[in-house]
């Protein structure tokens, strides 16, 4: 049982959840303070305000509790990755589409963190956290609905009765008769398409406003990508009548000074690849039609080729930080 007079160290899972959200949120956070600063709409601005000192304050636990442990603070992105006096690059219309996009991963983590974690005062930070994201999450569908800017996953008609599976013919998808999606199948397509326009605008910003011609060429490599799956994963639903996301290629502006530095970037950029990777594994999981499952397959491979290129990236230029590690008791001193 837990008692203040004892001092209970920091688990595996704890650390790891508690550095990995820390460098999140430290990107997202400097993100907000330059969106605060171009920003048209007073309702969007009111938006980004509330997700700036959220953010603000979810960093500040995260370091109380490193110093607390005397444990290293991870660097994270610094007020030095940011130019708020740059022009702007991005429309009011991004975002919005870019915080709910942002906050349906860090729930994803912090949900996970909840569940993984045991010390009391780390497990109530993530409850915070979730509590707060809730909140934030609410607020943006909110402006999102009210703007006429968020598109609905596809409608299906409400069944008639309670059906069972029958045959292993519900598990193929190769033949011209295969089965309708369903929905599972059609929810993920859906957001696949979505995550993969959002990351396809970011990484055209990117692109034009990065001065290394290598950085340039891998957002490129990323943002064809994006395009191929958004692309490959519409033509599914559309195929069966689905209607797919709205892309967001046009909230990109024409700004080629850069607000962020080339560390951002990047390391913005492997993180979001990450939050990608783990959901084409959720999709595949939740997807028994073999064509579907064997596509996600293919593009986790393809993705973590391309995560592979960014930490190549990463590490040449001194960027990657280094998540914690077991000591190593071949160091020991004789």
């Amino acid at each position: 049982m837990e008692n203040s007079h004892n001092h209970i160290r920091l688990t595996s899972a704890e650390i790891g959840h508690l550095w990995s959200s820390f460098l999140f949120e430290t990107s997202v956070h400097h993100m907000f303070r330059y969106f605060l600063v171009h920003v048209d709409d007073p309702d969007v601005a009111r938006f980004v305000e509330q997700c700036l000192h959220t953010s603000k304050r979810h960093v500040h636990r995260y370091m109380d509790i490193f110093k607390k442990e005397s444990f290293p603070v991870p660097r994270g992105i610094t007020s030095e990755d940011i130019n708020t006096k740059a022009p702007r690059l991005f429309s009011d219309v991004f975002y919005l589409h870019y915080i709910d996009g942002m906050a349906k991963f860090a729930l994803n983590g912090f949900a996970l963190a909840v569940a993984e974690v045991s010390r009391k005062d780390v497990r109530e930070v993530f409850h915070l956290h979730i509590d707060a994201l809730q909140e934030i999450t609410e607020m943006g569908k909110r402006l999102l609905l009210e703007k006429g800017l968020y598109s609905r996953p596809p409608y299906i008609t409400t069944p008639e009765q309670v059906d069972f599976v029958e045959s292993g013919h519900f598990f193929a998808g190769f033949t011209l008769d295969k089965r309708p999606l369903t929905v599972f199948e059609m929810n993920q397509l859906f957001q696949n398409v979505r995550s993969n326009s959002l990351g396809k605008a970011l990484l055209k910003g990117f692109m034009q406003v990065t001065d290394d011609k290598k950085l340039c060429a891998y957002f490129e490599k990323g943002k064809s990508l994006a395009n191929k799956y958004v692309t490959m994963f519409s033509t599914i639903l559309l195929k069966e009548d689905c209607n797919v996301p709205s892309t967001y290629a046009s909230e990109v502006l024409d700004s080629s000074i850069s607000p962020f530095s080339n560390r951002f970037m990047l390391n913005h950029v492997t993180h979001l690849i990450a939050y990608g990777t783990a959901n084409y594994g959720l999709s595949m999981a939740l997807s028994p039609r073999k064509d579907l499952a064997l596509m996600y397959l293919k593009v986790i491979g393809e993705v973590m080729t391309f995560a592979g290129d960014g930490a190549k990236l990463l590490i040449k230029h001194g960027w990657m930080e280094q998540p914690p590690t077991k000591s190593d008791p071949k160091n020991c001193k004789d």
